[in-house]
């Protein structure tokens, strides 16, 4: 467990492990510090009885091992060895034993290897000179791998400058004028290509790192908005993602301050969005920072309204200052009058609640002309722009600061 500024917690839970064919990864009476995945190639467990070495079996992808220790509270039962070239992905004793009340997957699998392993080294030894492979007892390994993966390659990701920004202009529906962007964060992994938000997020949430995206997101948005208020000589805001443990964290607040004061920018120009299907905990320290990003002026908004948990409760406890309502409906309300009804509920919501309302999605000028009839104020979507880079982002207000898209 890492400290990031300001005391963000940069918790990478994984470790990639290499080992050469005929190293040994740990042996048998070590500590139960760590279990392991195998990621690729293959592993061999063996033991001494009355000093004389028993190979007991093989596992390869999709394994876990050293478990057992763990789960004990033994020392390593057995030694392990490399069969040939060997990634693993280690991961700690404490993680494991502190997600163990929460039914992780990977942890279900960790009982149910230990069982396994238990009931197969206590069977009779076959009389045979081959050592059996065990099969993976892993659940959804390929998907666990993945996420550990992951989980490695984005920290790696953002030192390399592999994670970059894309900006969408925001508008005011009556007058086309941008009024902001919503800051959207890009992974061009260098093997597998683009990966989409929705894949990497994900992940960090579950593995504890999202922290690190946010900080990057805060500090390189941050900085485009300086650069964009220069341009356009306007006051410009920027809607930014920021993940629910995000809000729970110590010290988040004094780093977006320490963020904003760097780049000049008012917290009033900044609109923290948090998506209602990633709710933020129900703490003493979320609550505590909510109050403080508020009390410094933050806009809060719930994102992608309407998909999640619809919880009017969240509504109420949360200090918001904008709803955005999800593509799924804003997008659809011209053919479906079901969205259509919701997409004016949420609008009519907005305006009691004295907040903005953002639709997302917008494609045509039916789109635009309806949720402007409705009341909407402020709108996104491939009608206006794009997603795109600063530098073209910066040309647009050059040539017309305001930006203004013609939507009579």
């Amino acid at each position: 467990m890492a400290q990031g500024a300001y005391g963000c917690v940069m918790s990478l839970s994984v470790v990639e492990v290499n080992l050469q064919k005929g190293e040994l990864l740990y042996q048998q009476g070590d500590p139960n510090d760590s279990a392991y995945v195998v990621e690729s190639g293959e592993i061999l467990l063996f033991d001494h009885v009355n000093g004389k070495r028993v190979d007991r079996e093989r596992r390869r992808a999709g394994s876990i091992l050293g478990e057992t220790s763990i789960l004990t509270g033994k020392p390593r039962a057995v030694s392990v060895e490399a069969v040939v070239a060997t990634r693993l992905y280690r991961i700690s004793a404490e993680d494991i034993l502190t997600q163990f009340a929460q039914l992780d997957p990977i942890l279900r699998s960790c009982v149910e290897t230990t069982i396994d392993f238990v009931a197969r080294i206590n069977r009779p030894k076959l009389q045979s000179d081959q050592v059996p492979i065990a099969p993976s007892t892993l659940r959804d390994s390929q998907k666990i791998i993945e996420r550990f993966r992951f989980e490695l390659d984005i920290s790696k990701g953002l030192k390399s400058g592999q994670f970059y920004m894309a900006y969408q202009p925001i508008v005011a529906l009556q007058s086309g004028e941008v009024h902001g962007f919503e800051a959207l964060m890009r992974w061009q992994h260098p093997e597998l290509g683009s990966i989409p938000p929705d894949r990497f997020v994900d992940v960090a949430e579950r593995m504890g790192s999202v922290g690190q995206l946010t900080e990057f997101a805060l500090i390189e948005a941050c900085a485009a908005l300086r650069q964009l208020i220069d341009v356009s000589g306007r006051e410009l805001f920027a809607s930014i993602n920021v993940s629910g443990q995000d809000v729970d964290r110590s010290g988040f607040v004094d780093f977006l301050q320490h963020v904003f004061d760097l780049n000049g920018i008012s917290p009033k120009q900044i609109k923290l969005e948090v998506t209602e299907t990633a709710l933020v905990p129900d703490s003493p320290s979320a609550s505590a920072n909510l109050d403080q990003m508020r009390a410094l002026g933050c806009g809060i908004s719930i994102d992608d309204f309407g998909t999640g948990y619809s919880n009017l409760g969240y509504l109420k406890a949360l200090p918001l200052t904008a709803i955005k309502i999800d593509r799924a409906f804003a997008g659809d309300a011209v053919q479906n009058a079901v969205s259509r009804s919701i997409v004016r509920l949420l609008v009519g919501l907005g305006h009691e609640l004295g907040v903005d309302v953002i639709a997302e999605g917008l494609e045509t000028k039916d789109d635009v002309d309806l949720l402007r009839q409705i009341g909407c104020v402020f709108a996104q979507g491939y009608f206006f722009y794009k997603p795109m880079a600063l530098p073209d982002f910066i040309k647009i207000l050059q040539s017309s600061p305001s930006g203004r898209q013609f939507v009579a």
